[in-house]
């Protein structure tokens, strides 16, 4: 199930009005087998799963998808960031996962009140593609900005698929690796 670290054990809402804390409901197929659910990250959004659900999010374009994991606690984490940071404090605490930043530091945060250990967490990234020819392209900074951030976190990146111009899909397994399936029909596991 997913838990967000305010309300552990209720469930999460499911909305997509971009007003929501970032938490998704585990959609199941109604007999009870956690490896058949699945929690939809949406672009700006975060989720921690606990009982074995596939964390999954699509439109990696230049957005970055962080995926962090406690192998011995059994506890995974996505993060879906639009921007590498945000400028006002306000802003990035009113939605935690748009930016690389405020939501790497919110899923470490969510997934240590899961059970996971801070020191025990290792990542893998996805995304970061130059879509457009831009002289600032948003993708290669969202990644630079992962890699920053996770370094002075102390989480390790084991393995990581970014750049290029192609958008991807990924999908986070109880088993811990990041399948990544990039727009040209590639697929590869992390």
């Amino acid at each position: 199930m997913s838990h967000p670290s305010s309300s552990r054990g209720r469930g999460s809402r499911d909305r997509d009005d971009g007003g929501g804390d970032g938490y998704r409901e585990a959609s199941g197929t109604g007999r009870g087998d956690a490896a058949e659910r699945r929690i939809k990250v949406g672009v700006g959004e975060l989720a921690v799963a606990t009982d074995g659900e596939t964390l999954t999010t699509s439109g990696l374009g230049s957005c970055v998808a962080v995926a962090l994991v406690d192998e011995r606690a059994g506890v995974r984490g996505l993060l879906h960031a639009m921007l590498p940071t945000s400028d006002e404090e306000r802003t990035a605490a009113a939605r935690r996962g748009k930016y690389v930043d405020a939501g790497i530091d919110a899923l470490v945060d969510d997934l240590v009140a899961a059970g996971a250990a801070p020191d025990r967490l290792e990542a893998r990234v996805a995304g970061g593609a130059e879509m457009l020819d831009l002289t600032d392209a948003v993708g290669p900074r969202n990644v630079e900005r992962a890699e920053r951030r996770l370094a002075s976190a102390g989480v390790p990146i084991v393995a990581s698929d970014v750049g290029d111009g192609v958008g991807r899909t990924v999908r986070f397994g109880r088993d811990g690796g990041l399948v990544v399936r990039a727009a040209d029909g590639f697929e590869r596991t992390l």
